[in-house]
């Protein structure tokens, strides 16, 4: 090895060609591994320069009581993932663990000496190193959402299917009126977002729809928002008509740069977002949202992962699982009223 980072199971397990669990039961003793191939594990384990102590120890039981929490990157003030956290430490709570935060600037390397039972990792993005160092670390992980391309998975994921509450968005803006939408989308490369933009995008050709997309950076500063939202409306040769916003705090900017090009939302053009949040009840107009149900979004991803944790006693772990959380389209003021030139109203 050459990248000076601790040895892990999964780089034996490349080396040796079997799986990380044959790996881990080979250096443990558990299992159903022959001796053969235990001493093959074992003879690439020392050549890699593997240290075994603490893992092994940790590995024959050993708890911690710990889980550590991942958020992603960039979004630790974003309401959902506040939710989200709140959900992870009250499950933790009942399961009679402490949820430890890792910092957003961890070093990858760091990671290797995570003191932790396992790991709960939010909205993984295939440009976070610090995911693919957990994702092929020591400590089993669950994520919350699918790993994107370019990451491999962890031991078990929470999902919700936002590919089909996207579509349901969307024919309700069109059941209003609308007939030329846009989607505001961070550059985000966590499934998450490839998801929504991909649904959105299958939606718009399903039903002869010609939509935008507006990618904007993220994190970008509110005025940049504001700034792109309402060029976005002056510069179209066919006026949008809707706009979807990828988060509750860019749907919020959204309105502001709408009404910079003499725009409303709720009267000239349709609003949405495709994650609610408590403040969109309250503002004039309320704004339509899809409930991510974000508390017990966390909640199940701690019940997966004691789940995958007691799996590990077992002689042989579980297998890849997922848990699916439901989604609900929360309909409001700014998209009730039915667009002037509609002539049905549903």
């Amino acid at each position: 090895m050459h990248d000076h980072r601790a040895v892990t199971l999964q780089d034996i397990a490349d080396r040796v060609g079997v799986t990380r669990s044959t790996v881990s039961n080979a250096i443990t003793g558990n299992g159903r591994v022959s001796e053969s191939m235990k001493e093959h594990v074992l003879a690439v384990a020392r050549e890699l320069g593997y240290q075994p102590n603490t893992l092994a120890r940790r590995l024959r039981g050993s708890r911690t009581g710990i889980i550590a929490l991942r958020l992603p990157r960039h979004t630790s003030s974003m309401s959902y993932y506040m939710e989200a956290t709140f959900g992870v430490v009250e499950e933790a709570e009942r399961s009679g663990m402490v949820v430890s935060l890792i910092p957003a600037d961890v070093r990858p390397g760091n990671l290797q000496r995570l003191h932790a039972d396992g790991v709960v990792l939010l909205d993984p993005d295939a440009d976070d190193p610090s995911a693919h160092a957990m994702l092929t670390g020591t400590l089993p992980v669950v994520t919350g959402e699918p790993v994107p391309p370019g990451l491999p998975p962890g031991r078990a994921a929470v999902v919700s299917d936002h590919r089909a509450a996207v579509a349901e968005l969307m024919d309700h803006l069109a059941e209003r009126g609308a007939r030329r939408p846009a989607l505001v989308s961070p550059e985000v490369r966590s499934h998450w977002a490839i998801s929504v933009r991909s649904a959105f995008e299958r939606w718009c050709r399903d039903n002869d729809t010609v939509g935008q997309v507006l990618p904007i950076r993220h994190p970008a500063p509110p005025d940049e928002v504001r700034a792109a939202v309402a060029e976005l409306l002056r510069a179209s040769a066919s006026p949008v008509d809707a706009i979807v916003a990828g988060s509750d705090g860019v749907v919020l900017n959204v309105v502001t740069g709408a009404e910079q090009a003499g725009r409303r939302a709720g009267t000239d053009l349709l609003v949405a977002t495709v994650v609610d949040s408590d403040i969109l009840r309250f503002t004039n107009p309320p704004i339509t949202a899809l409930d991510l149900r974000a508390r017990e979004f966390g909640r199940r991803c701690v019940q997966a992962l004691r789940t995958v944790l007691e799996s590990g006693d077992a002689a042989e772990p579980a297998p890849y699982f997922q848990d699916v959380v439901p989604i609900a389209l929360c309909r409001r003021e700014s998209t009730s009223r039915l667009l002037r030139g509609c002539k049905h109203d549903h």
